[in-house]
Parts: C-alpha cells; structure tokens; sequence
C-alpha cells in the first residue's frame, strides 16, 4: 500500500489549501490581484509566468521553525480573504472550532474561482526546504526523513523518487504514531532532516 502524507503536506498542500481552505482567522483586507493560469501560445508565455512569478513574489513564505500559531494566522489571512470574495463559510462547523482560534471553515467546491484569483498573493508558500523545484538535496533529505519516523517507531520505507512511502505492515504501520505523538515526530524529523541538526 503507498502512502504520500508527507508530499501531501509538502508539495500538495497549497492546492489542498485552495480548494478545500478549510481553516482561518483574523479578518484582513483582501485584495490583490493574480493572473489566471491559462494555456499560452507564441509571446503570451512569458507575460503570464512573469504574472505567477509577481504573485508569488509577494505570497508569505511559511519556514521550518514557525510555531503552529505563526502559522496559523498566515492561513486565516488567506482563509478570510476568500471568505469575503465569495467563499461560502460553513458555519456550523466554523463553530466547532476552538474559541478564539478565529477558524473559519469554507466549503470544499473551489468556487467561485474568481476568489481564489483575488486572494492568491495571500496564499502561504511551503518552506523552501520542502519545495522538490527549489532543494537540490530534496529525495535525500526526504530519505532522511523517513529514516527518523522509523527509527520513531513507524513501519514505513520511502519510494525512491521521494513522492511518499510505503508502509510495511498495513495493520500496525503507524507504530503507536498518532494524533499528537505524530504531530511531535513529524516536527522533530522534519528540522532533523531537512534542516539538520543545531
């Protein structure tokens, strides 16, 4: 059985975040302004990279050592842009969230697009670290990441093209591995692997 929860969380998670967005907080002005994504032919090309390269020059930029809340407030920025261009806010699951956390949850659909174009430049971008395109050491760090869950515990091997991995015994595959212990090992493996340890 394959597993990905890490490229999820990598390479993935920017597109999880803008179709699902399903978390939020402090209410901010949106705005801003993004090119569609759209085929280009002949001298087109360069001026709609040149768009996506504008908008995510000014996107924040999420690090390794960022504690849940800095995060957080990154995500409920994005999050309540897209509420106030449009995105249907789920209310009733909005409450559930813990007080004062400001999370809001939207609904799943993508639409309208128009909303994810106009908040696109809030849209946080994945450590550096975790960018296959921008690590060259990427596949090898991921190794090493993965060698960490092991050694945690976790019945897993990595897929040698570091696109996930693959658990060795389905049915006690996670090691006693969950909820907050996962949580704990994930951080601790990640700054171990991909940024050393200090």
């Amino acid at each position: 059985m394959t597993n990905a929860p890490r490229r999820v969380g990598f390479a993935a998670l920017t597109l999880l975040a803008t179709v699902l967005a399903g978390c939020g907080g402090e209410k901010s002005d949106a705005g801003g302004t993004a090119d569609v994504a759209s085929l280009a032919t002949g001298s087109a090309a360069p001026s709609a990279s040149a768009g996506a390269a504008a908008v995510a020059a000014g996107r924040p930029q999420l690090r390794l050592d960022m504690n849940e809340d800095e995060k957080q407030r990154l995500w409920n920025t994005y999050n309540y842009c897209l509420r106030d261009h449009g995105v249907r806010e789920n209310k009733e699951r909005s409450a559930g969230a813990p007080k004062g956390s400001g999370i809001i949850s939207l609904d799943q659909s993508g639409e309208p697009k128009a909303a994810y174009v106009a908040c696109a430049d809030k849209l946080p971008l994945q450590p550096p670290e975790l960018d296959e395109e921008k690590n060259p050491n990427y596949v090898i760090q991921w190794n090493d990441y993965v060698q960490c869950l092991r050694g945690r515990g976790m019945k897993i091997h990595s897929l040698p093209d570091g696109s996930g991995w693959t658990y060795d015994d389905v049915e006690d595959a996670t090691g006693g591995l969950v909820g907050a212990a996962y949580d704990k090992a994930d951080k601790e493996c990640t700054m171990e692997a991909f940024r050393g340890k200090k």
